[in-house]
């Protein structure tokens, strides 16, 4: 009974994290920050080394992004040198803060366009930031490079044993995973179309969350085999289309569950209500017309970003030297983190106010927290490794709750320091406020990209696929060139993410928000049939192999 119970409880786990992926990095940063602060404590090395030593674990299970093993080692490997490059800049310019204000935006700069460089950019820049940001907050003087140096060589060693040997995970036990996650919630969403249909109506929500995570797990697994090292599976392809087809049959079961138990007048909209394709109205498309020039042209993202992050640091160097000498670069810390996977100005508001709510809600939780330690370090540092596991466990689309187990996390750094004060809490709140507002100031006045524009780019790229897959259509019973659906999720999927301030809730323009989101079903709609036909093309396809093989 335990066991089946125990069981139990581990499959509803590992579908709420596919992969269990959240879970690992959590479990790494924990366990790489213990072994790190006590290797640095038993050579009886200063708070600064701990620091340095205890920051630099958990910035590389934050910067290591890729889900495979192989090139997490190659990207931790090119970690220590940018690493330590960007730490020693900050030591050796810090008696010239001119200097060294200039030599941050140049980093920043240059860690910002290396994300054109995929997955590996992105991750080597912010291993430079935080370490440029850590020799600012842990004020490195050039004199204590040499122990800094041997604390990053720890925390780079106590992050690699962590991460191969005490916390070791393979392409095929994460496949393994992801497969059963998938495979969980397939199971979760067949039950609740039966009890949609037994029920007469009831849970039409509960099924369309469950159909919303099905898809969700599907993209995750489809991603990770198109980036799976060759040779991992003997037929790739076949897996993609299994997945493909098994999404596609639940989507289409669940669509007409709902359908089915609808009554005749048109009800509030749901989030998928057709499975055919539907033809946009011009009064849907003046929804998505763009006010201001396309995202096209000689500014390619990267570097009109890369300008923009640079332009927001300047900004919150100078504002934040106003409002504390001395916390300056906590603005700075904010203005580059809000124009992470940000596309055009609505994502940076985004992201600035859920990085404003999560800080200002997690500032009372911190200072809470450092009562009930004070005078304890142990309970402090149980508290320190609980919010560093929140911080890795929760999932990045709650972005607030991140920030607010960063703050948590920042309060027992502090308390630990013991420079921890109701004060130094409320200016952190006033250099966030500062830093979210240079981020959207930037985002509107160097070389700006509307919401509009990147969400009428992003729907002709997606009704292009479309149009591509439904011509690509089986005629008189033979298959046309089969095509992929990973390129129409992928699709559909960015379409959403940049229509997200246009049906936020807070949008104050109700009409639009309304047209947005019926062409959102729209395209949704016709997107589910034309997957539907993609897995019917790939299956003929596969059929057709297997004759051939047959009668050779």
């Amino acid at each position: 009974m335990v066991a089946a119970t125990t069981a139990s409880l581990w499959e509803r786990l590992a579908a709420a994290d596919p992969g269990l992926l959240r879970l690992t990095a959590g479990l790494r940063a924990v366990l790489g920050l213990t072994l790190t602060l006590a290797t640095l404590t038993v050579r009886d090395q200063s708070s600064v080394v701990l620091l340095t030593g205890g920051f630099t674990v958990v910035v590389t299970s934050l910067a290591i992004s890729d889900p495979h093993p192989r090139n997490q080692f190659r990207t931790l490997l090119a970690g220590v040198p940018v690493t330590l490059a960007a730490l020693t800049a900050g030591g050796l310019l810090a008696p010239f803060p001119v200097a060294s204000h200039l030599a941050f935006l140049l980093l920043i700069f240059a860690a910002v366009y290396a994300r054109r460089f995929g997955r590996r950019g992105l991750d080597l820049g912010i291993f430079a930031f935080m370490a440029y940001f850590l020799s600012q907050f842990a004020r490195v003087q050039s004199h204590q490079l040499p122990q800094l140096t041997g604390a990053l060589a720890v925390a780079f060693a106590a992050a690699a044993v962590t991460r191969f040997c005490l916390v070791r995970t393979t392409s095929y036990g994460i496949l393994r995973r992801l497969r059963a996650a998938f495979n969980r919630r397939l199971r979760d969403a067949q039950q609740a179309t039966s009890d949609l249909l037994a029920d007469g109506g009831a849970g039409v929500r509960r099924l369309e969350r469950r159909l919303d995570r099905l898809h969700a797990s599907a993209l995750l697994l489809q991603e990770f085999l198109y980036e799976a090292p060759a040779g991992m599976l003997r037929d790739t392809t076949a897996e993609l289309d299994r997945v493909a087809r098994a999404d596609a049959t639940a989507q289409r079961l669940g669509v007409r569950a709902i359908r089915a138990s609808e009554d005749s007048t048109e009800s509030s909209a749901h989030r998928v209500r057709e499975a055919e394709p539907v033809d946009l109205t011009e009064r849907d498309r003046v929804a998505l017309r763009p006010a201001a020039v396309r995202p096209s042209g000689p500014w390619r993202h990267t570097t009109r970003q890369a300008f923009q992050v640079t332009a927001a640091a300047a900004l919150a160097i100078l504002g934040g030297h106003l409002v504390s000498p001395h916390l300056w670069y906590w603005a700075v810390v904010t203005a580059w983190v809000v124009f992470i996977n940000a596309e055009h100005t609505g994502d940076v508001l985004l992201q600035s106010g859920r990085r404003l709510i999560g800080t200002v809600a997690g500032v009372p939780f911190g200072y809470g927290l450092a009562v009930l330690a004070d005078g304890h370090t142990t309970l402090a540092l149980a508290f320190l490794l609980a919010c560093v596991f929140g911080m890795f466990y929760t999932p990045s689309a709650s972005y607030w709750a991140v920030t607010f187990f960063i703050t948590g996390s920042l309060s027992m750094v502090l308390a630990v320091l013991h420079t921890l004060s109701p004060e130094l809490l409320a200016l952190r709140v006033q250099e966030t406020v500062l830093g979210a507002g240079c981020g959207v100031l930037a985002a509107a006045l160097v070389v700006p990209t509307t919401v509009r524009a990147v969400a009428e780019m992003r729907l002709r790229e997606l009704l292009f696929i479309l149009d591509h897959l439904v011509r690509c259509a089986p005629q008189d019973g033979v298959p046309r060139p089969a095509l992929d659906a990973h390129d129409l999720d992928q699709a559909l999927e960015a379409f959403r993410q940049a229509c997200r301030p246009l049906v936020h809730p807070l949008n104050p323009r109700r009409a639009e928000r309304a047209r947005v989101r019926r062409v959102l079903e729209h395209v949704e709609a016709a997107s589910l049939h034309a997957r539907s036909r993609v897995g019917e093309i790939t299956h003929h396809r596969l059929c057709g192999l297997h004759n051939s093989a047959d009668s050779h």
